[in-house]
């Protein structure tokens, strides 16, 4: 049987038939190694039994029916999770015989490594989704990581962000023009990196001084945002005539369909962006914060601005306002103790101890 070169990452997969199924594996370094594969593939057709599949069977299943629905981002996140910390763990494991008391234990090796309890519970709800694709595929009838539940905890809502001055100082260091308009946009739209970098004259509205948000650079792939959220952000005057400028200092008329920040259909480098962050973050001697955190940097400001939730919610293009609200509750720390104090000018003291006299 051939195998075959996957031409985006490089790397080699076959696709043989076993038992009358299909049975598909990718990642291989070189052609040789997929072949190799796949002859032990075929020698262990009489041990492997598809109507009780390993764990590992499934979990690729699993992987190259979501590839096919799903955004290549999510798709490698999925992936990664599951090659790194599941197939590990159960990969040998025939479905039907993985117990619960299996899943507890899994959740304890994450424990005794000490991962971050949000991490536990992606890695876990992971998990959980190919037992479930299993059983909509009639391998098994139970998904003992649904029965055991996720792994107890609350994930620490700390964040790193910019406030105002902090954001000042790193921006009075940009010394190239494009990256200062860049980091100024994402600052005070909220933008995602990849949103930003899939950003085309087009989408700029000069006469109105918004910005319609359709869709993201990952890869140099462009696709619908995340949750496929469209919005329109009203940016500052001043964020504008940046982009204004930005826009003159083309060396040749600008095409609707180019990309804001980069040359023709071609965006900034991300490589290039991170090592730009890295070098302005030093000279500034501000923070170290991700590209990720101009995001969270924008809702702490407009927090701190008194900006209602929902509008907040609506520049960031969450699906709902409770999103915002989970992400966000912790930058409110002072809001009780602000509402008492308002409180206190409802009565003042002498009309307190005029009732006490009566």
């Amino acid at each position: 049987m051939p195998v075959y070169k996957d031409k985006e990452r490089g790397t080699y997969y076959f696709i043989t038939r076993v038992n009358g199924k299909q049975i598909k594996r990718r990642g291989f370094k070189s052609s040789g190694e997929a072949k190799r594969a796949e002859a032990q593939a075929i020698l262990d057709a009489d041990e492997l039994d598809l109507e009780d599949p390993t764990f590992e069977f499934m979990a690729n299943e699993y992987l190259d029916w979501y590839k096919k629905r799903r955004k290549e981002s999510s798709y490698n996140k999925i992936s990664g999770i599951t090659n790194n910390h599941l197939i590990p763990f159960f990969g040998k494991k025939k479905l039907n015989n993985i117990k619960n008391r299996d899943i507890t234990k899994f959740h304890d090796k994450l424990i005794d490594d000490k991962k971050a309890v949000a991490s536990m519970k992606i890695i876990h709800v992971v998990l959980s989704a190919i037992f479930n694709y299993a059983i909509k595929q009639e391998y098994t009838t139970k998904n003992p990581a649904r029965i055991v539940g996720n792994v107890e905890g609350k994930p620490k809502k700390h964040m790193d962000y910019w406030i105002l001055d902090e954001f000042k100082k790193f921006i009075n260091e940009v010394d190239e023009f494009i990256y200062y308009v860049f980091f100024m946009t994402l600052y005070y739209s909220g933008m995602r990196k990849g949103e930003a970098l899939a950003l085309t004259w087009g989408d700029v509205d000069f006469d109105n001084n918004n910005i319609n948000v359709d869709k993201t650079n990952y890869n140099l792939k462009v696709t619908s945002t995340k949750n496929e959220v469209v919005r329109k952000i009203e940016m500052p005057k001043f964020v504008m005539r940046l982009l204004s400028q930005l826009n003159a200092q083309c060396e040749t008329e600008p095409k609707l369909t180019y990309n804001v920040f980069g040359e023709f259909h071609k965006p900034l480098p991300t490589s290039t962006i991170d090592r730009r962050l890295a070098k302005y973050i030093k000279a500034s001697g501000v923070k170290t914060i991700r590209i990720h955190d101009f995001r969270h940097s924008h809702a702490s400001y407009l927090i701190n601005k008194g900006v209602i939730i929902s509008v907040i919610s609506k520049r960031l293009g969450h699906t709902n306002v409770a999103t915002t609200l989970n992400t966000y509750s912790h930058l409110y720390p002072s809001t009780e103790s602000e509402a008492v104090k308002d409180m206190e000018n409802d009565f003042m003291t002498a009309e307190i101890i005029e009732f006490k006299a009566k």
